[in-house]
């Protein structure tokens, strides 16, 4: 189906049924998937006055929310999904860069615990409970409750990992990234991985000026399909 422009007032798409809002989410993955989040918030704003009801629902638009900057109003979505899903709660890892960028530290940290118990070998929880942490203790304080993480087998996450424990430097994590046999597109997302975490951790240090020189690099220079990388996006936007 074609895209059909929308207005800011709302009004159903010509033909759409009053209950059919699957077509609208199906729209708006089109929009969002081709980087018009404004397009798809606006359908999903649809879809949410048809069935206000549906936890699907807030999870999709708080991810637009989340792309378009709204920090806000994506915290506000995600929260309401897990009210009418409280199941979603656990695993809801977007919610905690959310937290993040919403100043909301504790929660962060809350939320980041319990994603670490649905994917104990990834280490981006650990390293973003750590991230939360520190704002709330300190960094010397956050790092003896560094969650524990099984192997992430990802290039080059495990020095990531040590680049937060203190075991590490932000060279050794970027050449990590340079090093073994890679196909384009793998390196590509080394790279990427390796320039956001190393952003993170100068950000944790304090070194402003460095740490958005790196995420600018990852969101610039090393573009990956993944929700991660609107995080870099939005970081930069967020910070300058």
């Amino acid at each position: 189906m074609a895209l059909v422009t929308i207005s800011c007032c709302l009004l159903l798409l010509p033909g759409l049924a009053a209950n059919d809002w699957q077509k609208l989410v199906a729209q708006a993955q089109v929009s969002e998937k081709k980087g018009n989040y404004q397009e798809a918030k606006q359908l999903l704003d649809q879809a949410v006055k048809l069935e206000p009801k549906r936890a699907e629902l807030y999870s999709l638009r708080g991810g637009v929310h989340f792309k378009l900057g709204n920090i806000t109003e994506s915290l506000a979505d995600f929260d309401e999904q897990i009210k009418l899903k409280p199941s979603d709660a656990a695993a809801h890892w977007r919610r905690g860069l959310t937290l993040y960028y919403a100043n909301q530290f504790g929660k962060g940290v809350a939320q980041f615990t319990t994603s670490d118990k649905a994917e104990p070998e990834d280490v981006e929880n650990a390293v973003w409970h750590l991230l939360c942490n520190a704002k709330v203790k300190g960094v010397d304080a956050a790092r003896t409750e560094l969650l524990k993480v099984g192997r992430d087998s990802r290039v080059p996450m495990m020095e990531v990992y040590a680049l937060f424990a203190g075991k590490s430097t932000v060279e050794k994590v970027l050449a990590a990234a340079e090093a073994g046999q890679a196909s384009d597109a793998e390196r590509t997302s080394q790279r990427f991985y390796a320039h956001l975490y190393c952003g993170l951790f100068e950000e944790m240090m304090g070194q402003q000026a460095r740490s958005l020189e790196l995420i600018t690099k990852a969101a610039k220079d090393y573009p990956i399909d993944h929700y991660m990388m609107d995080v870099a996006r939005v970081h930069v936007k967020l910070r300058r």
